[in-house]
């Protein structure tokens, strides 16, 4: 009888709490973006020497859009993206060398100039980290907020768009006067659905 009595409520909490505006579903998904490649380059003098600080390195992705493929099914009910998370993974780095990166990330819509999303210094790129954190939305530390809302808004919107890195090596010790590596990022993002009744 217990169980019959807490079925029912649950079944009533449930068809109280739709109302008019239906049933809303959180649908989360850790979404891998296609590898950025990254060359860093030192003169023949320098192998194995030292360099205090290599020229700047820009590269960026292709146009991206999450939404299309990764919440197509959802998308005409969400009624916004969440970017809960950001992650990269260096991927390549080769033992031996060493060197130390200062990043300045941006974000750039479709039609839009790009946004500053986040400056950082990875340390011992060597160590090839794996999903190390960026961006958390609990503690987002120094990103660009309005970046990250105007993200979220591309995604709902099914928006391209396109991430730009700016990368300057420290302390860099090259075995040969090309490395080359891969940056991969993902991001945790939750849609908030809208079921039909």
């Amino acid at each position: 009888m217990r169980k019959l009595f807490y079925s029912i409520s649950c079944i009533a909490l449930l068809l109280w709490s739709c109302g008019d505006a239906g049933v809303q579903s959180d649908v989360s998904k850790n979404v891998e973006i296609d590898p950025i490649s990254v060359r860093l380059s030192v003169p023949a003098a320098a192998i194995g020497v030292l360099v205090g600080q290599t020229p700047p390195i820009m590269v960026s992705t292709s146009q991206i859009t999450l939404s299309s493929d990764e919440f197509s099914e959802y998308l005409e009910d969400t009624e916004r993206f969440t970017i809960n998370h950001i992650t990269y993974t260096i991927d390549g780095f080769p033992a031996g060398s060493s060197a130390d990166l200062n990043v300045d990330m941006s974000i750039q819509m479709q039609g839009q100039a790009p946004q500053n999303l986040l400056t950082t210094r990875i340390n011992d790129v060597q160590n090839n980290p794996v999903d190390a954190s960026l961006y958390t939305s609990s503690a987002p530390g120094n990103v660009n907020a309005a970046a990250v809302t105007s993200l979220e808004q591309a995604l709902k919107d099914g928006t391209s768009f396109q991430i730009a890195m700016t990368l300057v090596g420290e302390d860099v010790t090259l075995q040969a006067t090309d490395v080359d590596f891969n940056f991969t990022f993902k991001f945790d993002v939750t849609a908030r659905v809208k079921l039909d009744d």
